[in-house]
């Protein structure tokens, strides 16, 4: 009956704060006694932060899909960089619309770069903008998250990984395009394309990205190669050294191009697109780089 006795006086000064004996000190006024509790603030996030999601593709990827985790559990995501939203953007009652997250993608683009070792174009990564929720822009938070992705294939299948990503794209790095192989092919394009090694038959090599000269999200096949067309071809006689009046005497080789944005990242600045040279009916098995003018 003692403990209970105990036990009902401690409840009774978690609750009331009156009711049991025993002695007193100060005044009895606790708001003198005590600081005032901080405003609570949004956790934010830091470089290094690793994000798994259970959607399969980019293409299904949506705002808060991401959920933080361990880095040494499987994950799909790494952060490259956290920045902060600044003048009107950051004054708005609401997280940014796309068409104003233009100078985050500018920062993120420079960030993943950084992080991977090389524009992140040249590999098989996704990079995401991610801004706050609205319940936590309600809460103060005006940070905005880099985040790069890893990919299996062009057509944007995430691939889970336990290891880092920084670095991935540096010289020999394991997300580094390079050759492939293509996958669905039609006469108007390709479904995908699966990575291969040079020495392995193939028939795409990754020879750079380029930016759109427009500002008009492309629609359509004159639009797309409007866009991509020209650039991309000088992409391939810079990559291999083939004079322009060679290159248009063969039939078996020609360019293709894999824009990297849906049209409200590109609507925030991402007009990239990742260039391939490509082979028509055979597979080889070396390097087109540097080949200057020879026949394939």
């Amino acid at each position: 009956m003692q403990r209970i006795a105990v036990l009902a006086c401690a409840l009774a000064l978690l609750g009331t704060l009156a009711g049991c004996g025993g002695p007193k000190a100060g005044d009895g006024d606790l708001i003198n006694e005590w600081a005032m509790l901080s405003a609570p603030k949004v956790p934010e996030p830091k470089a290094g932060d690793c994000w798994t999601t259970t959607t399969a593709s980019a293409n299904q990827l949506s705002a808060g899909d991401l959920t933080q985790t361990p880095c040494d559990m499987a994950h799909v995501f790494e952060t490259a960089k956290v920045g902060r939203f600044t003048g009107t953007v950051a004054d708005s009652s609401s997280p940014p619309a796309p068409s104003q997250l233009s100078q985050a993608w500018a920062d993120c683009d420079k960030a993943a770069a950084d992080y991977l070792g090389a524009e992140w174009q040249a590999g098989r990564v996704y990079v995401v903008v991610s801004a706050p929720t609205n319940r936590q822009w309600t809460g103060g938070a005006r940070f905005y998250r880099c985040d790069v992705g890893a990919l299996r294939t062009e057509a944007g299948t995430f691939e889970p990984r336990r290891d880092s990503m920084k670095g991935t794209l540096a010289a020999g790095g394991d997300l580094r395009l390079g050759c492939g192989t293509q996958v669905g092919t039609t006469t108007d394009g390709w479904d995908d394309i699966t990575p291969a090694k040079c020495t392995d038959p193939h028939d795409v090599e990754y020879v750079g990205s380029v930016s759109s000269p427009g500002n008009d999200y492309p629609t359509g096949d004159k639009a797309f190669d409007a866009a991509f067309g020209k650039t991309c071809e000088a992409k391939v006689l810079a990559y291999t050294g083939m004079s322009r009046s060679h290159w248009a005497s063969l039939k078996a080789l020609f360019y293709g191009y894999w824009m990297t944005a849906s049209k409200d990242e590109w609507t925030a600045g991402n007009h990239t697109a990742r260039c391939y040279l490509m082979i028509d009916k055979k597979k080889i098995t070396r390097s087109l780089k540097g080949v200057g003018d020879m026949s394939v």
